[in-house]
């Protein structure tokens, strides 16, 4: 929340922010605590649900939000291309089940919100 303070209040009053975060399908105020990766990336401490998302943003000043799209990452966007040559999405992903990543978690899904300060 610490981070979205700082960006509230880096704009105007009436400013609008655009924010797209990982999140976790539902409405439930949950947040998902990977145990020590998330589709093998270690920089990633805490995904919201869109509820907790919403949560946040209001913590941090945000008023008049919207979740305009949410996306379920895919392999066509995130793949190996001729600069990027390590591991990609379908590295992360349960080979078994691409509904999951590698760690058991649900795969990656993204979720873009507008807010105004």
């Amino acid at each position: 929340v610490k981070m979205l303070r700082q960006i509230h209040d880096s704009l105007v009053p009436g400013g609008r922010v655009v924010v797209e975060n990982l999140v976790i399908r539902g409405e439930n105020n949950y947040c998902l605590f990977p145990f020590d990766r998330y589709a093998k990336m270690r920089n990633v401490f805490f995904i919201p649900d869109l509820s907790a998302m919403e949560a946040w943003l209001v913590r941090a000043g945000f008023s008049d939000i919207r979740c305009v799209d949410i996306t379920d990452t895919t392999a066509e966007e995130q793949r190996k291309t001729q600069w990027i040559q390590t591991e990609s999405l379908e590295n992360f992903l349960d080979p078994e089940d691409p509904g999951k990543t590698v760690e058991g978690y649900p795969a990656p899904v993204r979720a873009i919100f507008l807010a105004t300060a």
